[in-house]
């Protein structure tokens, strides 16, 4: 075990998702471990008070660097840890290594896979078969057209619902980088690149989530302008992602990222709909339709679909700022 294989490591595992692409995630190097830490300072002090999608981050990102580590022939026992530190940082978990391990099957696809907002290809059989085969203990999968378009209305309104809060609003804009002039454009957050909006589309979301919020929700037009029913009309399926309801969400965040990685790695994309898990009415009726019972908690959404083929545009912060001394 070399610092240079951890460095390796950890440069993967940046790659995994995390919530607004806040990645919160940061890493030290201690004798032949890893300390994974989180960045306090990129808490969603609105949209995640209790810390819920930043432990759901974190545990993706633990995952990643397992996934990498085996790319390596290496296994990794993940050791939870506690406390905190004066500095901002807060220790989550240690990772300790042995050799032994084959590379895990979804390793092909852990630094290429990006939340796909683009347009899908109308959705073939084998597409739809493919996205049956995601089936399993902890996820439903919605392929019946019916069954998307009721998601997708279910989440145009939980959606609304949570942009009404302008601290949210505010909160959300403040990682969203709709000009590539923007500071942080390649480095964090929600740019229009990544997001497929055209410089016309980025400009006018910024004012619908900004100034022209208010007189256009008077008018009854934000709605309408914030839908994103057409985004599931080439979807394959919409895939409801459950857990036992007292799950640390950092375990959650492991397996969710595994999910995640299945999609691509059977050649569609997807599409985080968090609206759907973050609105407890929504996920009450999404449990209540598709029999998700009481003592499971709706994690997240997907829509998944097979991509047009436009380029992925993604941004990371540099290996110095996450890796640290």
């Amino acid at each position: 075990m070399t610092a240079e294989v951890l460095r390796e490591i950890v440069a993967a595992a940046m790659a995994s998702p995390s919530v607004h692409n806040v990645q919160p995630a940061r890493w030290r190097i201690e004798g032949e471990t890893l300390v994974l830490l989180e960045d306090t300072a990129r808490r969603l002090s609105v949209g995640d008070p209790r810390g819920n999608d930043a432990a759901i981050s974190l545990g993706a990102a633990a995952e990643g660097a397992v996934i990498a580590a085996s790319g390596v022939g290496l296994m990794t026992r993940v050791e939870r840890l506690s406390g905190g530190d004066p500095s901002g940082l807060r220790p989550i978990a240690r990772l300790t290594f042995a050799p032994g391990a084959t590379p895990d099957p979804l390793l092909a696809v852990l630094e290429t896979r990006a939340s796909w907002r683009g347009a899908f290809l109308p959705p073939s059989g084998e597409d739809r078969a493919a996205a049956q085969a995601f089936a399993g203990e902890d996820r439903v999968i919605l392929s019946d057209p019916a069954a998307i378009a009721a998601a997708a209305a279910l989440y145009d309104r939980a959606s609304y619902g949570i942009m009404r809060g302008r601290a949210f609003r505010a909160e959300l804009r403040h990682w969203m980088r709709l000009s590539p002039r923007h500071r942080d454009w390649a480095r964090d957050g929600l740019n229009a690149a990544a997001m497929q909006l055209s410089g016309i589309e980025a400009a006018a979301a910024g004012a619908v989530l900004g100034p022209l919020f208010a007189p256009l929700s008077a008018l009854g037009l934000a709605p309408a302008l914030l839908a994103e029913a057409s985004g599931f009309a080439n979807a394959a399926a919409v895939v409801l992602f459950y857990r036992t309801a007292s799950e640390d969400p950092f375990d959650s965040g492991r397996a969710f990222h595994r999910l995640w990685l299945e999609i691509d790695a059977g050649g569609l994309g997807g599409n985080v709909l968090a609206a759907l898990a973050d609105d407890p009415a929504a996920a009450a009726s999404l449990c209540a339709a598709h029999d998700i019972g009481p003592d499971r908690r709706l994690v997240s959404a997907l829509r998944v679909g097979r991509r047009d083929g436009a380029p992925f545009a993604r941004a990371r912060l540099p290996l110095s700022e996450v890796l640290l001394d």
